[in-house]
């Protein structure tokens, strides 16, 4: 059950929202082979007063945060770092100097989901 928060600054239109919400899912879905349905994004808009971002990238850029249960393989993570770039690229159309993309991996008994039944536990 991967969770991953999308941040960028606002004012974006709505279709270009959804797109990266979409381009996401699918990158995290083909990358991982991550049923769709045990897939949570959420999308957080900043204002610029509130969202530093480094010298050298555009307005444009977004900042992806996924959690994964521990266990995948730093080749695993390489390729879903590309499928996340490639897929943002085409569709929106992100340059690819502005994505950053950081995973964290909580262990399986940090996670819980359906009645709190932990993850651990399945």
């Amino acid at each position: 059950m991967p969770l991953a928060r999308i941040e960028i600054l606002t004012g974006k239109p709505v279709e270009y929202r959804q797109s990266l919400i979409r381009s996401l899912r699918e990158a995290i879905s083909d990358a991982l082979q991550t049923p769709e349905g045990t897939l949570w994004i959420r999308l957080c808009e900043r204002k610029e007063e509130n969202f530093l971002i480094p010298p050298g990238r555009s307005g444009d850029a977004v900042l992806i945060e996924i959690s994964l249960i521990q266990g995948r393989s730093a080749e695993k993570k390489e390729a879903l770092y590309r499928t996340v770039v490639e897929r943002l690229a085409r569709d929106p159309g992100v340059s690819p100097d502005d994505v950053c993309i950081v995973v964290y991996e909580p262990p399986a008994e940090n996670w819980a989901e359906r009645g709190g039944v932990s993850a651990a536990r399945r």
